[in-house]
């Protein structure tokens, strides 16, 4: 195997601690940098980090993710993911390191009857989603060598997420109420890691669509969620639960590209979710003893 060093912005963060760990194990020298450490938005600091450290490769997981907040603060969520992105892509132009950058399903606007390909035309309808977009165009403006990863519905340890939630809420609630009509793929950041490693050992830039397996919405994942829990789940339209942020009513993502690059299918969502949901039991006896 190819060994790299590789730095890691947002190394803290839910996806940042599930790809060090990841990385770690596959034999990697990983240079974990959280927020505290690296400040994405200061320039001076991004260009100080990145000549010291020296990396083959820079995985940007710094993110702003709250997605219905960024509605009421546009400008911090275009400072970090627009400008955050743009600091990273610069440096890496000068120092000639390529970039990894994440990005999400929620460019696209969910009018696709099909799953979206890495080449289909790119509209969001959300601030969070104009923010990863111009994240985006900022690592193409500036860079030759990069990955850009689109992901959805994450999940994973380390994290506040849906699958913790729900999972919580059930064990409460004698009935959950999940929206039925936004159509995507969940995906878990265990196994997100797991094919990023994949794709960083093939040296094959370009555009990447990298989720879990499989379709379903919001409603049949709680369902699956809450196998073998005492609570009732009803389905309702988006309408009766308003967000800040529109979503897109399908964003499924078509991952030919990446199955041709690394090799591999990526595993169904329900083996992940099952596989997580598993962890989360071994944590909690671990806990209690």
């Amino acid at each position: 195997m190819n060994k790299k060093k590789l730095l890691v912005t947002g190394a803290s963060g839910m996806l940042g601690q599930a790809l060090c760990a990841c990385l770690e194990s596959r034999g990697h020298d990983v240079v974990p940098m959280p927020k505290e450490a690296l400040d994405v938005t200061n320039y001076d600091q991004v260009a100080k980090v990145l000549s010291e450290s020296e990396p083959d490769l820079v995985l940007h997981c710094a993110a702003y993710t709250k997605v219905d907040q960024a509605e009421s603060e546009p400008d911090l969520a275009f400072l970090i993911n627009g400008y955050g992105t743009e600091n990273l892509a610069v440096v890496c132009s000068k120092l000639e390191i390529p970039l990894l950058y994440f990005s999400s399903d929620y460019v696209f606007d969910g009018n696709n009857d099909k799953p979206y390909t890495t080449w289909d035309p790119t509209r969001p309808l959300s601030v969070y989603g104009r923010s990863k977009l111009a994240g985006e165009k900022a690592v193409m403006r500036h860079l030759r060598d990069f990955y850009i990863v689109r992901t959805s519905w994450l999940y994973g340890p380390f994290g506040r997420n849906f699958v913790d939630t729900i999972h919580a809420k059930a064990q409460e609630l004698p009935e959950l109420k999940i929206v039925s009509d936004q159509v995507g793929t969940p995906t878990c950041t265990l196994s997100l890691s797991e094919m990023v490693a994949d794709l960083i050992s093939t040296g094959r830039y370009g555009v990447y669509h990298a989720t879990d397996d499989g379709v379903t919405n919001w409603y049949d994942f709680a369902r699956e969620i809450c196998k073998g829990l005492d609570v009732t789940i009803k389905p309702i339209p988006t309408k009766e639960y308003p967000l800040p942020a529109t979503r897109p009513s399908y964003s499924v993502l078509d991952k030919t590209t990446l199955i041709s690059t690394i090799g591999r299918e990526p595993q169904s969502w329900q083996e992940s979710l099952h596989n997580y949901l598993e962890l989360k039991k071994v944590k909690a006896t671990a806990a209690k003893r």
